[in-house]
Parts: C-alpha cells; sequence; structure tokens
C-alpha cells in the first residue's frame, strides 16, 4: 500500500495555511496603519553616528511630514553642523511605487533627484540610505506571518514583507517586520539583502511614549551589522496633526535657502 497519501497531507496541509497567514498579517498591518495613522508629523531630531571603531558624528535636523505611509510628504531641512547645515531632503509619494525623492545641498545652489540606482546610498552620512528614508506601506509588500517573538521585554507579531516588483527595485529581498502586539506599533524591522540568511540591517524603534494621544518611538536606532556602525536619531519637540503651510512640500521651498 502506498504512503505518499500520508507523506502528502502536512504539505497539503502547510499549503492552504500559507493565504490564511497572509491574511491574517495583512490585517495585522491594516488595523496597525488605521490606529497610528497621523495627518501630520514634526519633530527636532539629533543625530549620532557612530563608527565600528567607535568614532562619533553628530547632526541635527528639523522634520515634517504631511499624510501617513503611502501618501505621505516629507521635508527634511539640516540645522547642524555647519557643513550639512541647510541640505534639505524632498519626499514626494507615488501611489503603489517608490516615491519621488530629491536632495538639495546648498553649496550647489540646485537640487539633485535621487535616481533608482542612488536609492543604496548613504543618506547624508548615516547608516540609512535613500530607501530607508521611506514610510513603511504594507501595500508594496507582499506578506505572511510567520512567528512571534519579544522585543524589549514586548510580546510581538513577526510579520515577513517581501516587495512587489511593480512597487519598483527595492536593495532588500525581504523585510521582517515586529509589531508589539499590545498596541500594534512597529518596534523593530530587520532588513535582508539578496542572498542574505542574517539581516544586514537593523532598525529599532525605541522609547515609544504617547505624544498628542499618539504611540512614537522617540528613539531610532539604525544598526549597520555588517560595518558594525549604528546611527541614532532622537526626536524632540514631537507633535502631530499641525495644519501645514501651502507650498512646504514642493520643490520652490526645497531650494529655498532656510526654506521651511
Amino acid at each position: 500500500m502506498s504512503r505518499r497519501p500520508a507523506l502528502l497531507a502536512p504539505l497539503l496541509l502547510a499549503t492552504l495555511a500559507l493565504p490564511a497567514r497572509a491574511d491574517e498579517a495583512r490585517d495585522l498591518l491594516v488595523k496597525s496603519e488605521e490606529r497610528h495613522r497621523t495627518k501630520s508629523q514634526e519633530y527636532e531630531g539629533d543625530l549620532v553616528v557612530t563608527s565600528k571603531d567607535g568614532k562619533e558624528r553628530r547632526k541635527s535636523w528639523r522634520s515634517w511630514r504631511l499624510g501617513y505611509a503611502g501618501d505621505s510628504r516629507m521635508l527634511i531641512r539640516f540645522t547642524a553642523p555647519p557643513e550639512v547645515k541647510g541640505v534639505g531632503f524632498l519626499s514626494l509619494p507615488r501611489p503603489g511605487k517608490n516615491p519621488d525623492q530629491w536632495l538639495y545641498l546648498p553649496s550647489m545652489k540646485r537640487e539633485r533627484r535621487i535616481a533608482a540606482q542612488d536609492r543604496s546610498a548613504s543618506f547624508v552620512g548615516t547608516d540609512f540610505n535613500y530607501e530607508d528614508m521611506e514610510e513603511l506601506d504594507h501595500a508594496k509588500f507582499d506578506v505572511r506571518l510567520l512567528d512571534e517573538a519579544t522585543v524589549s521585554g514586548q510580546p510581538c507579531f513577526v510579520v515577513e514583507a517581501k516587495p512587489r516588483a511593480e512597487a519598483g527595485k527595492s536593495l532588500y529581498e525581504r523585510k521582517a517586520l515586529f509589531l508589539r502586539k499590545d498596541i500594534l506599533y512597529l518596534v523593530r524591522m530587520d532588513l535582508f539583502r539578496p542572498g542574505e540568511k542574517e539581516p544586514g540591517k537593523r532598525l529599532l524603534l525605541e522609547d515609544v511614549a504617547l505624544v498628542d494621544g499618539r504611540h512614537v518611538a522617540r528613539k531610532m536606532t539604525m544598526q549597520d551589522l555588517a560595518k558594525g556602525s549604528t546611527t541614532v536619531i532622537r526626536l524632540e519637540k514631537l507633535a502631530f496633526d499641525r495644519p501645514q503651510p501651502e507650498g512646504r512640500f514642493t520643490l520652490q521651498n526645497l531650494v529655498r535657502e532656510g526654506g521651511d
């Protein structure tokens, strides 16, 4: 008597379970976005880049965002030290695709569009690249629920996210998203480049607190696990849902010296 049906049964059950795990993961991400969506966000950031040998470089910036996730517009303006003061970064959404990004350098008196092949480049000398500066938009990924884990003592759902080809080229083959179970807030993201079995980079979102009635991580740490360097951003003077001036998120404002 053939044992083939018995051997195939576990594989069949696992295959049937895949859509359910995908649906459950999507539901968690939709609920997370609904819970934490804000009309706008602004803050002042203090940034420290620490190299593998312990050398530190410090920068400061101001950040404004209008919208959320896939429809967000973002402007960043560096305020210190002198060599980066006035450098600006603008990100504008393209539904279902990678956003349009521009960098303004005061020394050149002009903006530069970030090309697709430059999305892996370091963002102004930090451990973030230009792709890392995008807000997470789960609609651009195929997702499935992997497991559960604990991050800083908090139980978390672990969701695997693989970029959809139609969304545009990604530096990462997949991402592992860690959502706190109690508040469905993203507290860790492991980033895997093609061929990596272990994450090459890890983003930690820490010091989660209520600000204006909204949960927000007041500390973000990007670890480049391959290089051994880290970038820590501390968010200060956080505010949500404030009206944003018309014209703030435009190329004209980006190139305006000191333009907020």
